[in-house]
């Protein structure tokens, strides 16, 4: 999972830039980049670490001249995390100097790969991004029809941001499994992951880009807009409204917010006939749906757990030994809200089971009399090929064992999984939705329905 961002026609382009991303920083931590191009040669400046490496760095206080930028932050999915494969990803080809940043998995990636290989072309990244650059290098054309005939031979999720010197092209796969969307301020426009990227900016969200779609941007225009391949249906990854996407970002004509309230109020529904002192969330994602919990049960909310913001990866990665003392210091209850309480807890998911469970030890030591656990959203018995880092099937705890197994397991009264039905009904807004027929999202981690040919991917192993 990452996030993308970009803008043109913009005195202020570098600046822009660097806000949208730390908007996004939420999409990743591992790596942060930025390329600026306009008055100048283009230059690419990439990081390891946070976003506040381009407000403190030579970037901003250069104060390179650029009208257009596009930048990156990442989190690993299907190679090293090193500054090696940090983007955005630059070159210089006979269509010019062009640099480029994505979001998602190429699930083709060894395929195409290994075909480029045999042509001669020399790989200087583990990423499946720069099979991007090398397929456009080779192509012939206009820049949109080169990005065009690229993306035609990938399968997979791949949202992406290209420029070359002032010109900017967005472009989304024809599943529309990652988001991006368009926004503008003033005379320019904006390309993002997510809308709060465009708005912290001063921007106004104008559209989504279509699965499928091309748009090509130049001095504050949008000289080109087209469907390079027809999509069957748009699939966009349902987990970025579980998990991954900002509470105030608009999906699907909403906000994440409200469609984790309503899975909130589905898993009340769900869960009817058990009653409880307080609802509880797991922060920070299971916060709306505990929200949307209490309202349709009628059980207090209590916000019971509190999150230390500080402790991040570079703190924890040190400490594997130490897994229940890092649990302490990530989560720690308010015993007098907890001690002699029967809750209910919220939480976005279960992937491997330990988190859980420590989380649950703890509240049985702050005194919780009976724990009913909720999830909102079905279990995950699938790993997922399309940008989001989950692990391999046979380390995925609801794949391996019945939910009374899970529930033994964790050590808690009752567990409760959102039905899928209801998650896209949820995120939908569709109480009719016929989860068949007519749901725009792709589930293969809760269903095993993938929707592109998978056999050829090879997940990371580091």
């Amino acid at each position: 999972m990452c996030g993308i961002i970009g803008i043109e026609n913009n005195e202020d382009a570098v600046v822009l830039t660097a806000a949208g991303l730390l908007t996004l920083q939420h999409r990743g931590e591992e790596s942060v980049g930025i390329t600026l191009s306009g008055k100048e040669k283009m230059e690419t400046f990439r990081y390891m670490g946070l976003v506040s490496k381009i407000f403190n760095d030579e970037i901003l206080l250069k104060k390179l001249p650029a009208t257009a930028a596009i930048g990156h932050v990442r989190y690993t999915t299907s190679s090293k995390s090193s500054l090696i494969n940090a983007q955005p990803f630059q070159m210089s080809c006979i269509h010019g100097n062009i640099s480029l940043a994505h979001n998602g998995n190429i699930t083709n990636f060894h395929e195409i790969k290994e075909i480029l290989l045999k042509k001669g072309a020399i790989f200087n990244h583990t990423s499946d991004t720069e099979i991007l650059l090398h397929l456009m290098a080779m192509s012939k054309g206009e820049l949109a029809d080169i990005v065009a005939n690229s993306m035609r031979k990938l399968d997979g999720a791949f949202s992406l941001v290209i420029l070359r010197d002032k010109t900017l092209i967005g472009a989304r796969d024809k599943n529309g499994f990652r988001p991006l969307v368009l926004g503008k301020i003033d005379n320019s426009y904006i390309l993002s992951s997510e809308t709060p990227a465009i708005e912290v900016i001063g921007g106004k969200y104008v559209r989504d880009i279509e699965p499928g779609e091309i748009i090509v941007i130049e001095n504050g225009e949008i000289k080109k807009s087209f469907i390079y391949e027809s999509p069957k249906k748009q699939n966009t990854c349902i987990f970025e409204q579980v998990y991954f996407a900002r509470p105030d970002s608009v999906m699907f004509g909403h906000t994440v917010k409200e469609a984790r309230i309503k899975m909130g109020e589905y898993l009340a529904l769900q869960m009817k006939n058990i009653k409880a002192d307080i609802v509880m969330p797991v922060p920070d994602t299971g916060y709306c749906a505990a929200i949307g919990f209490s309202r349709i049960s009628n059980i207090p909310f209590e916000n019971a757990l509190v999150r230390n913001y500080y402790v991040g990866r570079s703190f924890i990665k040190p400490m594997q030994n130490l897994r229940d003392l890092i649990a302490r210091f990530k989560l720690r209850p308010i015993k007098e809200v907890i001690n002699g309480k029967e809750i209910i807890l919220i939480d976005d998911s279960i992937v491997r089971g330990t988190t859980s469970k420590r989380l649950a030890n703890i509240l049985r030591e702050a005194g919780a009399r009976k724990i009913h656990f909720a999830l909102s959203c079905p279990p995950i018995i699938n790993s997922c090929y399309y940008g989001i880092d989950t692990p391999s099937k046979e380390n995925l705890i609801a794949a391996n064992n019945s939910i009374e197994e899970i529930r033994k397991y964790l050590d808690i009264d009752s567990l409760t999984f959102l039905t899928l039905e209801n998650l896209i009904k949820a995120c939908s807004f569709d109480d009719k939705r016929n989860t068949e027929k007519d749901n725009n999202f792709c589930t293969a981690c809760f269903t095993g329905k993938y929707l592109t040919n998978i056999s050829n991917y090879i997940p990371k192993k580091s």
